[in-house]
């Protein structure tokens, strides 16, 4: 439960998710992932090249809080494929909410609660306000830096785009982080290989 082995899928990407965590993990992101390469034997069987690295979200040893009772772990992501999920009023993000789980709490109070605030959130970005009262800048600076680095564009999509609020009551801040599933990453977007797109 706690872990994964995060596959290198495709053709050319083994090292893209190792070295872009370690990025992120040097820039000082939000719950960045430690990584260890692996070649995955089972009884006796190649089954390929796998990173071996902390599952996204709380209790994991990804995104470590005091107490999560309050927080809640978003993924804007276009597979859009949580059970408790939505369109952001705005512009049409597709939210996936992956913590707290809904689904055991059957809470469609917390579930207003974390659809509205994102909504607010979105609405003081779209009319140009200051969003320092909702976002953490030094986070989100390290996030984009992150990404630009290593040009990665999934952000655009959006894809494995996660933000975490640790309070949802007490006006807390949005932590964009973890980064996460790079293979897609270092030129891989344009051209369907890396490393060979000019920044």
């Amino acid at each position: 439960k706690n872990w994964v082995l995060l596959a290198n899928k495709q053709d050319g990407s083994m090292m893209t998710n190792a070295l872009g965590m370690k990025i992120a993990g040097v820039v000082g992101t939000a719950g960045f992932n430690h990584i260890i390469p692996v070649e995955l034997y089972i009884n006796g069987f190649y089954w390929g090249s796998y990173n071996f690295t902390e599952k996204v979200g709380f209790h994991n040893n990804s995104i470590d809080l005091e107490d999560d009772t309050k927080a809640a772990l978003l993924e804007l992501d276009s597979y859009y494929d949580e059970d408790f999920r939505f369109h952001s009023d705005i512009y049409r993000l597709p939210v996936n909410i992956k913590e707290p789980d809904l689904t055991e709490r059957v809470s469609l109070l917390e579930f207003s609660i974390i659809k509205d605030d994102f909504n607010a959130f979105e609405k003081a970005l779209s009319e140009g306000e200051d969003i320092n009262k909702w976002v953490d800048i030094d986070y989100l600076a390290k996030f984009l830096m992150v990404n630009d680095l290593i040009c990665n564009y999934e952000i655009n999509h959006p894809k494995s785009t996660f933000l975490y609020k640790e309070n949802y009551f007490d006006g807390g801040k949005y932590i964009f982080g973890p980064v996460w599933d790079l293979d897609w990453a270092f030129g891989y977007e344009h051209g369907k290989d890396y490393c060979k797109t000019d920044a």
